[in-house]
């Protein structure tokens, strides 16, 4: 029987670049340890009126290249930025336009696991033999919405990341999937109308780089439902959907060939490893060069270890990532056609 599995990767991040000495002219508040040394030494920023379907575009047309088909073969589009366009319609149908695709575009969002989540819908789509060629895509335009008060605004970079799914052949492909949600945690970290950190603790003196007080945001909850999640369930949870994901194809962490997962920070990262029993050279990520990018993390760092020769046919990949909701997820596939 045919399986669905990753054909095509591909990657967009805008050109400029801002490295950490362009913080210094800032007075940033603390967050958390856990967020103040992340390991990020520069990001990518939007060129201004650059918008995340620009981005979605191109990661969708780069990947078509690389999986060797045309736009016209594409039947579906799933679609998950960070910070919509515009409130409605979501960014799905203009990101299906500006490809020059005829074909269906719908929006799956879940945060950080967008890509993760959009896999796992393709997977379902490509085996009950209703769609054969599948786009899935997630982006972050985070600099637009970054707190220029809070030290968390030096995590967050712009991009765009997205894959491929076709049926692929027997033993290849994804073997396993894991998802889950806690909405109890909603609130606690995300994008909202609200005023910077500065204005929240001094409003008679905040300034916010001379711009409007209020605006889309993102934050971190400063209490146990946000910093206190993050520190104490953050090593745990995800290495444990990835295990699940394991389980489900009756495999276990030692049969990981390579890691590819979403990196928020190096410490979370390092404790998934470790958890895992993963080592430094089965993983790949790009924090240190592209920030924190949302859903387009995880395929970026896919996206660059393919074209880097670090995943070879006949691996076992292991893919996971936490997101805002909080929501987990997890997959392990068989790399190749």
């Amino acid at each position: 029987m045919a399986a669905a599995g990753i054909v095509g990767t591909g990657l967009y991040v805008p050109q400029e670049i801002r490295t950490n000495a362009w913080f210094q002219g800032t007075t940033l508040l603390p967050v958390a340890d856990v967020l103040d040394n992340a390991g990020v030494v520069e990001r990518r920023v939007c060129a201004k009126g650059e918008m995340g379907t620009d981005m979605e575009a191109q990661a969708v047309l780069a990947a078509v290249e690389t999986a060797g088909i045309r736009v016209c073969d594409l039947d579906l589009i799933l679609v998950g930025p960070t910070i919509q366009d515009q409130p409605m319609p979501g960014n799905a149908a203009l990101v299906q336009h500006k490809v020059g695709a005829s074909c269906a575009a719908i929006n799956v969002e879940t945060a950080c696991t967008s890509l993760l989540s959009q896999m796992v819908v393709a997977q379902g789509l490509i085996l009950s033999g209703a769609y054969t060629t599948i786009a899935c895509v997630a982006s972050a335009n985070w600099t637009k919405a970054a707190d220029y008060s809070e030290k968390n605004c030096m995590l967050l970079g712009d991009g765009a990341s997205a894959v491929i799914l076709q049926p692929v052949g027997e033993g290849r492909g994804i073997l396993g999937s894991h998802l889950e949600t806690d909405g109890s945690y909603w609130g606690s970290i995300g994008c909202a109308m609200r005023l910077p950190r500065n204005v929240l603790s001094d409003y008679a003196n905040g300034d916010y780089l001379q711009g409007p007080r209020e605006k889309i945001l993102f934050y971190v909850d400063r209490g146990e439902a946000g910093v206190g999640e993050i520190k104490n369930a953050g090593p745990i949870k995800t290495p444990a959907a990835a295990e699940k994901a394991l389980a489900k194809a009756g495999l276990t962490p030692d049969d990981v060939d390579f890691l590819i997962c979403h990196n928020p920070t190096e410490d979370l990262v390092a404790a998934w490893r470790q958890r895992l029993g993963i080592s430094l050279e089965k993983n790949y990520t790009t924090l240190s060069c592209y920030g924190n990018m949302s859903g387009a993390s995880l395929g970026a760092n896919l996206h660059e270890a393919v074209q880097r020769g670090k995943i070879k046919d006949g691996n076992l990949v292991l893919m996971c990532a936490p997101g805002a909701g909080y929501h987990y997820a997890a997959i392990a596939l068989r790399w190749g056609r």
